[in-house]
């Protein structure tokens, strides 16, 4: 309960941030996480990720449309390195898929501990886009 709770004090710092000092790109980044956090909570409230989780899964191919949409939308490099670290999420369900003995600890850590780098990766975008001129691009 508390790594939950944990989790989305960061990621609402992390919009609020973004918000608060960074450009378009940077919020809709933010709101990306924002809103596949709050679907895979709604839609996989209890995971036991034994067998691959399917509804994370197309929620984690969503994200991964969203952010790979940004990267192509600037000449910046965050967007590379969210699109990146959420793609390392897509293979951790694809190799559950293709080798069910994978343990589920291993699996759920993969799942749920790749979200990190990617709101520190925004936060980080979002406080240097105003020292570029306040331009996402």
């Amino acid at each position: 309960m508390w790594t939950v709770a944990g989790y989305y004090a960061v990621l609402l710092t992390t919009v609020a941030v973004a918000m608060w000092r960074g450009g378009p790109l940077e919020r809709w980044a933010a709101y990306t996480a924002l809103l596949a956090s709050v679907c895979t909570t709604l839609l996989a409230p209890n995971p036991d990720w034994s067998h691959i989780e399917y509804n994370i899964f197309a929620i984690d191919l969503v994200a991964l449309a969203s952010f790979w949409f940004i990267a192509l939308k600037t000449q910046r490099f965050w967007p590379y390195w969210i699109t990146g670290w959420q793609l390392i999420a897509i293979f951790g369900h694809v190799q559950k898929l293709m080798f069910s003995e994978i343990l589920a600890r291993p699996y759920a850590l993969l799942s749920m501990y790749i979200s990190y780098p990617i709101l520190f990766v925004i936060l980080y975008a979002s406080g240097s886009t105003r020292r570029r001129g306040g331009v996402g691009v």
